[in-house]
């Protein structure tokens, strides 16, 4: 299913659920938002957790290519990506995307000012030898942890172009319902 949002086309988006959807793990209740920071802070039960999740929802044979956070560098969501890995042994994980240092996306519309200039530098790492997979492979997805406005998934897929031959797809954890209300 396509989806466009402010010029930003996404072939598919597959999330757990809304950012307040509640989930259960060992008879407790947690929430996405909760789970989608502790991924952030790089907490491994909650990776282990996301990553469970997650593999069930991802394609059979998928590439997943993990989205650099503010400091340029794939961390948390490359960690994300080889839990899945672990999990899916049918995936391959790709950390080919790089950025530059930047201030975090969460902390610009705190202060309500527009990403509309903002620069992630997003590009493919100059020694990153992925061609012949991502052109062979129709089940590319570029993972974060959280989906709102799709503007770090556009950089990402922008970065990208010259290497895929189709749209990627966006494997988070959650959907902020901004996002949701959009669609």
């Amino acid at each position: 299913m396509r989806r466009k949002i402010d010029k930003i086309t996404i072939k598919e988006v597959r999330v757990l659920g809304s950012y307040g959807k509640m989930y259960h793990y060992r008879d407790t209740s947690y929430s996405l938002r909760k789970l989608s920071k502790d991924v952030k802070k790089s907490d491994a039960t909650a990776i282990a957790i996301a990553a469970l999740f997650l593999s069930q929802i991802l394609t059979p044979n998928s590439v997943l290519i993990p989205i650099p956070q503010s400091s340029g560098n794939a961390e948390y969501t490359l960690e994300l990506a080889n839990a899945i890995r672990m999990i899916r042994q049918d995936c391959i994980v790709t950390d080919i995307l790089s950025g530059m240092p930047r201030k975090k996306l969460y902390d610009i519309k705190k202060e309500r000012a527009s990403l509309k200039g903002v620069k992630t530098g997003l590009k493919v790492k100059g020694n990153a030898d992925c061609k012949e997979t991502l052109q062979s492979n129709t089940n590319i997805f570029l993972l974060d942890n959280v989906l709102n406005t799709g503007f770090t998934f556009n950089r990402a897929r922008q970065a990208l172009k010259k290497y895929v031959k189709i749209e990627p797809s966006l494997l988070a954890i959650s959907a902020t319902s901004n996002w949701i209300n959009h669609n």
